[in-house]
């Protein structure tokens, strides 16, 4: 089932950590199992990076590495080596998360920077219906619980945007160097769409929250939290832990 880890690092990571760094931090883990295909189009982990916290994802329904046993060595990025301690952990399994309570709002907290390709170019917006296809194909490459094909077709073309609040960021360098947004953003369904279709709708974000949203979420981009609720608010942000120091998200950079 999807499962989650969020390490904390000591001493801080430094502003010049680049999404490079993360993906291969994520495969030390290792988060990529040997007989997997690395140059896969969708790959069955994550990783991001806030401040001082790193949050590694595994998506695969059958496997689980043993991660605890792998903090036992000091975990490095870039030119950085930090201790990681686990701090929390959570799962969910895709069967609770096909079954979510049916919701028309759903309200994102992007934290990293988000784009997807669109025609082999960066196109960092929130639009539902591309951030949705993302989730519904990573769902179809991971989940044994296939989503109604009717109710998830209505679910990503109807999807709208409510309101927003972004901004447009750099992360990485040279030609690693990608152009996303971050901020927070309010989804919703239209009022005549079924509850199959909400549920559909509720299921996709709530996986949203493992599998981060948009491309090179194993690099540290995309990465989301979620609130599901008719009177869904945007989420607030993590709680700090105290003397942590954060330091600059993937050496962003804001235009």
């Amino acid at each position: 089932m999807p499962t989650q880890w969020t390490l904390f690092l000591s001493p801080p990571p430094p502003s010049c950590v680049l999404p490079t760094h993360l993906h291969a931090a994520a495969c030390a883990a290792p988060l990529e199992s040997s007989g997997e295909d690395h140059a896969a189009q969708t790959k069955p982990f994550t990783a991001a990076l806030t401040g001082q916290r790193l949050t590694l994802g595994r998506l695969d329904e059958s496997t689980s590495p043993d991660l605890p046993a792998r903090l036992r060595e000091p975990l490095r990025l870039g030119e950085h080596t930090a201790a990681a301690t686990l701090i929390d952990q959570r799962f969910e399994a895709y069967t609770r998360m096909a079954s979510a309570p049916p919701t028309p709002r759903a309200a994102i907290s992007f934290d990293s920077p988000t784009y997807v390709n669109q025609g082999g170019c960066q196109f960092p917006l929130p639009v539902p219906e591309l951030l949705l296809a993302g989730l519904a194909r990573r769902w179809e490459v991971f989940s044994p619980q296939p989503l109604p094909p009717s109710a998830l077709s209505e679910a990503v073309e109807s999807a709208h945007l409510v309101r927003h609040d972004i901004r447009t960021t750099a992360a990485g360098a040279g030609s690693h160097r990608r152009t996303g947004f971050v901020g927070r953003v309010m989804f919703g369904l239209p009022t005549r769409m079924s509850r199959r279709t909400q549920r559909v709708f509720a299921a996709l974000w709530s996986f949203a929250a493992f599998s981060g949203v948009g491309t090179r979420a194993t690099h540290g981009l995309g990465h989301v939290r979620v609130r599901l609720d008719a009177q869904a608010s945007i989420p607030e942000g993590p709680k700090t832990i105290p003397d942590s120091k954060p330091s600059p998200l993937l050496s962003e950079r804001s235009f």
